[in-house]
């Protein structure tokens, strides 16, 4: 171990007793002369709807409708795509003539994923009235074979040809009506027909991908006796996830909501499969089952020796093909925004402002703001727009009651004053230049819920918000990052806090969840494992303790836990008002915004009952009523029930 646990600990000078935030009943209100910023939107005023006249069909058409018959064909028209292209025939056609040659029934079709690329050819289709932006001419060709072979589809819905792509306001019109609607387009297809950038290659890559996980990785066969083919194997899959069709914003929602995918040569793509390698290569590279065999492919990225053994910079990063997103769509219908803001940070988009429009069709309602024309039609690199789509939509969660932007950590260390406290659009990256190393995002989806319903408001100088002071930090670790190394620091501490007369049960209970979590414990040694951990953290000495961390490997199983693992980690030292013994927890706290001893808080923001509440906030105390947000910790419900229930009113900056 590199550092004694005293060097790794501050606290406030000498024994100071507990100061809470001096609040008078007079100013429990704040009051504030500034400019109140008020979640309004501006929504397209759509005229009111017609009355029904005659339609003068081919066959005719009875315009009496009762109430049921008019609510099924609004239903029908609401979904139906506004236009489709008949493969047959190589037309575009508008959804009522479409419509009225299906007998006004959706017809099955197919919608098409591919990515734009670099825009070499402004392609002219007969019936279409712009030009269509692609990449390849072959690629239309290779597109149009497939729906036309086999009969697989006679209708076909893509963007780039469905949607007006001329450079013109009525075409900013169509796009703001369109783009929330594309959940449904996708949604109603029989499958999604996938065209990878690599799509002459890609098919008989994946085919070979789906092999090796029926005959080998599901087969329970041995890794040593297949080491050749699974470690040659390694730049198939590299090739595979590492196509751009997995790395777009707006190609994300189309791999979550299809039914099915199939690829040009008519197999289907599996998505699950390649997430499950993906897991698979991690596990057996750590355990040590795979290694490279004589004669074997050198790769620079993999290190089966070392303890990051892939070093991949995006491709092999497992969340990228995060299966959990498509279970919680189609359980709950939507996609939680700030997850869906974390899971595509690392993805590519033309333009800034598609890091929101191409996710829309994932979003509940209640997520989504209106879209102005001017937003589908910003084609500048900057994030003004953006940034000002986000403003709002955080705005009307918070408004609304809901304190997730609060709970996830995305900060913007540089934020204009009043604007620390909202998470930051472009923060939730892996790494960031002005803080290398600094992994930018905390997501902690099980506080999606939480709530408070006392009132809150925004203003310029900040969020207005009722709040119950937890406990006054009190001590504090150096800044913890990322690796083995890095966990002994953490196990360090706790040793000594606990030593030393702190409760560490929260601390202690958060690494045994880590160890439950990791993919080096087997699920049979994970309660041996923690109780081995608790003994090795209340050991009679630090060298004590480290020979049995040493003997369980703890330090390497810890780095691949649940809470446990990535940078921007601190211990907290923290004291409840009326109790002696201090607490300790670990928080994540960003590198930029160390706590100040003595005016560091941790806070519930939520108004619903103490012990329900899943995490806190850490705040800075920057002015006589005013915090700013630092970091979040796991709430821990035996402190929940002893803390002061009081309620106080301060401001957010």
């Amino acid at each position: 171990m590199d550092s004694e646990p005293t060097n790794l600990l501050t606290f406030r000078q000498g024994p100071q007793a507990f100061q809470p935030v001096l609040i008078t009943e007079s100013n429990n209100q704040l009051d504030s002369e500034s400019e109140t910023l008020r979640y309004t939107g501006s929504r397209l005023q759509q005229p009111e709807a017609a009355e029904a006249k005659p339609v003068d069909d081919a066959g005719g058409m009875d315009i009496e409708m009762n109430s049921e018959e008019r609510d099924l064909r609004e239903n029908i028209l609401a979904k139906a795509p506004l236009r489709l292209y008949d493969c047959e025939f190589e037309v575009l056609k508008d959804q009522q003539t479409y419509l009225q040659e299906t007998g006004h029934t959706i017809p099955p079709y197919l919608v098409v994923s591919q990515v734009w690329g670099e825009i070499r050819h402004q392609m002219i289709l007969p019936t279409v009235k712009w030009p269509v932006a692609i990449s390849d001419l072959a690629k239309w060709d290779m597109i149009l074979a497939c729906c036309k072979g086999d009969k697989m589809a006679k209708w076909v819905w893509m963007d780039a040809i469905c949607i007006n792509q001329s450079n013109s306001p009525e075409a900013d019109e169509e796009k703001v009506v369109e783009i929330p609607k594309m959940n449904h387009y996708y949604r109603g297809a029989t499958a999604c027909l996938v065209v990878p950038n690599d799509y002459l290659n890609f098919p008989s890559a994946h085919a070979q991908l789906v092999d090796l996980a029926c005959n080998i990785m599901d087969a329970d066969v041995s890794v040593q006796d297949n080491t050749l083919r699974i470690w040659e194997s390694i730049a198939v899959l590299d090739a595979v996830i590492g196509d751009e069709w997995f790395w777009r914003v707006w190609t994300y929602q189309e791999f979550l909501l299809p039914c099915k995918h199939i690829l040009p040569n008519g197999q289907e793509l599996r998505v699950d499969l390649l997430r499950r390698l993906l897991d698979w290569y991690h596990k057996i590279l750590r355990n040590g089952s795979l290694k490279k065999p004589e004669g074997g492919t050198d790769y620079d990225f993999i290190h089966p020796d070392k303890e990051l053994v892939i070093s991949a910079p995006r491709n092999w990063q497992t969340r990228n093909l995060r299966f959990q997103m498509k279970e919680e769509l189609e359980q709950n219908g939507h996609v939680n925004l700030i997850s869906l803001i974390w899971q595509t940070s690392h993805k590519q988009s033309t333009y800034p402002v598609d890091r929101l429009l191409g996710l829309y069709g994932l979003l509940s309602d209640k997520d989504k703001v209106p879209i102005n024309p001017s937003e589908v039609s910003d084609h500048s690199s900057g994030t003004t727009v953006l940034e000002s789509m986000w403003a709002r939509t955080i705005a009307k969660a918070i408004t609304s009651g809901r304190v997730w932007p609060l709970l996830h950590d995305s900060p913007e260390p540089n934020a204009a004053e009043g604007k620390h406290w909202m998470p930051h659009i472009t923060a939730p990256t892996l790494w960031d230049e002005r803080f290398p190393g600094a992994a930018l995002a905390g997501l902690y989806p099980e506080t999606i819920p939480h709530r408070n319903q006392v009132g809150m408001k925004i203003t310029n100088n900040g969020l207005h918000i009722v709040v119950r002071f937890v406990g006054c930090v009190m001590g504090t670790s150096m800044n913890i990052g990322d690796g083995g190394g890095e966990m002994n620091k953490i196990i360090a501490c706790t040793w000594y806090l606990t030593a030393n007369g702190c409760n560490t049960d929260p601390i202690i209970q958060q690494l045994q969840h880590g160890l439950a979590t990791s993919d080096m414990v087997a699920p049979e040694e994970i309660q041996g494992s923690q109780e081995a951990l608790s003994a090795a953290l209340h050991a009679s000495s630090i060298h004590d303790c480290f020979e049995l961390m040493g003997e369980m490997a703890f330090a390497r199983k810890l780095t691949y836990g649940h809470e446990t693992t990535g940078w921007n980690k601190r211990v907290l030292c923290f004291q409840i008002e009326g109790h002696r013994i201090p607490f300790a927890v670990l928080a994540w706290i960003h590198c930029s915004s160390p706590p100040k001893m003595g005016d560091c808080w941790i806070v519930d923001v939520t108004s619903e009952p103490a012990q329900t509440v899943r995490r806190w906030i850490v705040v800075n105390k920057v002015g006589p009523k005013t915090f700013r947000k630092i970091g979040t910790v796991r709430a821990w419900q035996p402190v929940s029930a002893i803390i002061n229930q009081s309620s106080v009113s301060i401001i957010l900056d």
